[in-house]
């Protein structure tokens, strides 16, 4: 049986699920973080080692395109790298994109549409008229505003800050310190500099928990983080120009487990859009492989 792989190579974790030509998923598996601007060498074993069991399972013969959708992938020429390692291993076209712009392909195929993505990092991608462009999306050092790492990093700014001035520590960032195993300065230092930004950013259920029971300063975090991902949607919306209603996808674990961050986005594009479709599905970002391969076969012919 023919088939695709789709891959969704983040920060976190990846994921690898292949699809029949029916777009179907017929295999799934996860694995280790997929970001080679962070770890190149590790990014490239883990991803081959989640090919090489998929084809093993049912293939490589079989496989008509493999789709890597990844993080970082757009600095200097890892996306060459990526598709060189890849296909010198297994021989199977591949084709290696930018997670934002595989994530929007998920949602949208070749169609107009704007995804906003809230996961480790965030972004916009924006796709009008056959071109997409990255709205945000700088990294963790520029930018991430609205991004589980940039929202825990907001806690333990302010953990250091009432550290130097011998101030009481609030609930949450009692539970931040409580979660890493100590309050001292090496304790703290240690965590955030010595860990990678996904491990950084696994902490933000905590701040959810707490807004969830009342905390005013959990709240006001994940409203901050809703209302910059909004404004960064209106930016992309005015940058390409659209008109009329658009179609605005919401993509990540941030923004699906967070009622509050959800709200206060929602709240945000009320005020500054008249026209929109908001696509609430969390859509598998491996799933962009099915619409590449359906305007490839298009262009084709």
């Amino acid at each position: 049986m023919k088939y695709l792989i789709g891959i969704d190579s983040g920060g976190t974790k990846s994921e690898l699920t292949a699809y029949d030509l029916k777009n179907t998923p017929i295999f799934n598996l996860i694995g280790g973080a997929g970001n080679p601007a962070v770890n190149l060498d590790k990014t490239v074993n883990n991803l081959i080692s989640l090919i090489y069991d998929c084809v093993n399972e049912l293939g490589r013969e079989n496989c008509e395109l493999i789709a890597v959708g990844m993080a970082g992938v757009e600095t200097g020429n890892y996306a060459e790298l990526i598709k060189k390692y890849v296909e010198g291993a297994f021989v199977i076209k591949t084709i290696v994109l930018n997670d934002a712009e595989m994530a929007c392909k998920a949602y949208f195929g070749d169609t107009d549409g704007i995804l906003a993505i809230s996961g480790t990092g965030s972004s916009c991608f924006v796709q009008k008229g056959g071109a997409g462009e990255m709205v945000g999306g700088w990294g963790h050092i520029l930018g991430d505003e609205g991004s589980g790492y940039h929202t825990v990093m907001h806690v333990f700014k302010n953990i250091v800050y009432k550290y130097d001035r011998a101030l009481p520590f609030d609930d949450l960032s009692k539970a931040m310190i409580g979660e890493i195993g100590g309050s001292t300065r090496s304790d703290i230092m240690n965590f955030i500099y010595n860990n990678e930004k996904d491990k950084i950013a696994a902490l933000f259920p905590i701040i959810t928990d707490y807004a969830k029971e009342g905390d005013a300063y959990a709240s006001m975090l994940l409203e901050n983080a809703g209302k910059y991902l909004a404004e960064l949607t209106v930016v992309a919306y005015n940058k390409k120009s659209f008109k009329g209603t658009a179609k605005i996808g919401l993509k990540g674990g941030i923004f699906h487990n967070s009622s509050f961050m959800f709200s206060a986005y929602m709240d945000e594009i009320q005020k500054r859009l008249s026209s929109y479709d908001i696509i609430k599905e969390d859509i598998s970002t491996t799933k962009a492989v099915c619409n590449i391969y359906k305007t490839e076969k298009k262009g084709a012919r």
